[in-house]
């Protein structure tokens, strides 16, 4: 296979997944903040600058000298050109890369990526924003789940299969780790029953993550920090989970190399072992505030350095950064 069609499967398979939670994000952000009693513009936004800063849009955020509003940050992260990680650059990045490929993939995913692109060229920031449009936010997403089922019905699975699961899983199990260390952010209101405001907003994690019901499949009791920590991390059943993606993750680089799981041959192979043995001894102590905190972000940090690591051995390219491109409108 040719590393640019590698390269383009990969990121084709990724931005989607990115536009999907990034939506995700602002939806539960904006599902928590309607719930709280506090309104005032100050407070949402110190809730939105760390979600921006989990993000790592918090300074190009400021920059743009926009307003410090719910409305301004979903436009910011939803439409906004200046972006590059906005849900629209993102899609129109998707869109670029399966044009490059076009007869490499099926007619059917072509015309998913173009329909959901042309869609959002012709909606209205202002309608979606102003008055929060959530049937938006499902359409996004609905968008992104018809897309991955008809990758899963119309494309083979071969090589080239196997690094659209590399792009997803990276780009999911990222993301999972983020919203779930989005709570930590998440306002607290004085004179409140804290415990009940803390189910809500770990009800609302689970929401952003389609987690809600299978929660409660595993777990009867009420909504607690420390089993929706174990759940979104280490569920080995759950597509969204974090030991989930990365089990699924190990399976594709494994098929590309041809390497058994049992061994490694590179080091994309070894630090993704390793990654996974972390979770799979992980302990309750492990998924504790501070603790998780910790493991949140090194595994943030490892997802990166693999992904970094695949780039180098397949598509024989610098990973870019998507933070740092630029789309042309």
């Amino acid at each position: 296979m040719l590393c640019r069609v590698a390269d383009s499967l990969f990121w084709m398979s990724r931005y989607i997944e990115r536009a999907e939670n990034t939506v995700r994000l602002v939806d539960v952000t904006l599902q928590t903040l309607l719930e709280s009693e506090s309104q005032d513009p100050e407070t949402s936004y110190i809730h939105w600058s760390a979600i921006l800063a989990s993000l790592g849009d918090l300074e190009l955020f400021e920059s743009l000298d926009l307003p410090q509003t719910s409305q301004s940050v979903t436009e910011f992260l939803s439409f906004n050109r200046e972006n590059p990680s906005s849900v629209f650059n993102c899609i129109a990045h998707a869109r670029e890369n399966a044009r490059m490929i076009r007869d490499q993939i099926s007619s059917e995913m072509w015309e998913t990526i173009n329909r959901l692109y042309l869609y959002l060229k012709k909606t209205d920031p202002n309608e979606v924003c102003g008055d929060i449009d959530f049937e938006f936010f499902e359409t996004i997403k609905q968008y992104s789940l018809l897309f991955q089922g008809i990758t899963e019905t119309t494309f083979p699975h071969k090589l080239g299969y196997e690094f659209i699961s590399c792009g997803l899983y990276i780009e999911r199990a990222d993301k999972t780790c983020r919203i779930l260390d989005a709570k930590r952010y998440m306002p607290m209101p004085e004179n409140e029953d804290q415990a009940a405001v803390g189910a809500a907003q770990w009800s609302a994690i689970l929401k952003g993550c389609s987690a809600f019901d299978a929660y409660h499949q595993e777990f009867v009791d009420e909504v607690r920090g420390p089993s929706v920590r174990a759940f979104l991390m280490l569920s080995r059943e759950f597509p969204r989970s974090v030991l989930y993606c990365l089990r699924r993750l190990q399976g594709a680089i494994h098929a590309i190399s041809g390497c058994p799981i049992t061994h490694f041959q590179n080091e994309a192979e070894r630090r993704l072992g390793m990654l996974i043995s972390r979770l799979n001894y992980a302990t309750a102590a492990d998924l504790e505030r501070s603790s998780a905190k910790r493991l949140l972000s090194d595994i943030e940090d490892e997802l990166a350095a693999i992904a970094i690591e695949i780039s180098d051995l397949y598509m024989f390219s610098e990973i870019v950064d998507p933070a740092l491109e630029v789309v042309e409108s």
